[in-house]
């Protein structure tokens, strides 16, 4: 999927592979979508949560990403988004198959230290 909408983002953005960069933003709900984009329901942030726009460290164990979407963007339409940590999204609770990385915003640190992760089913 990721591929198809890359293909996609370089036809309509008149840009090349190289020049386009992932974006991700987290609602509270669906948002519109245009066609360099794709939204995301039910991933789940292991040891943080997105609160106010950022990701924050936090004692629980799992919380929920409700809404994710993630658009390919060029660099130079990149907004500046500050401090920020980039953070991997694994297909499952065994964090055997990394599917991605996405830069969050944040004003924390120690994401890293306490194995801070997305992942794309939940534990069982």
């Amino acid at each position: 999927v990721n591929l198809c909408l890359l293909e996609e983002a370089v036809v309509s953005t008149q840009s090349t592979g190289e020049e386009l960069k992932l974006q991700v933003s987290v609602h509270d709900g669906p948002v519109e979508l245009d066609n360099n984009s794709f939204g995301i329901s039910g991933l789940k942030l292991m040891g943080a949560r997105h609160e106010a726009g950022k990701l924050r460290i936090t004692e629980d164990i799992m919380s929920d990403l409700v809404y994710t979407r993630i658009s390919w963007i060029r660099h130079t339409d990149v907004k500046d988004m500050g401090k920020k940590i980039t953070l991997p999204v694994y297909l499952n609770n065994m964090r055997t198959i990394l599917v991605e990385t996405l830069d969050f915003p944040t004003d924390e640190d120690k994401f890293y230290e306490r194995g801070v992760a997305i992942l794309c089913t939940a534990l069982t």
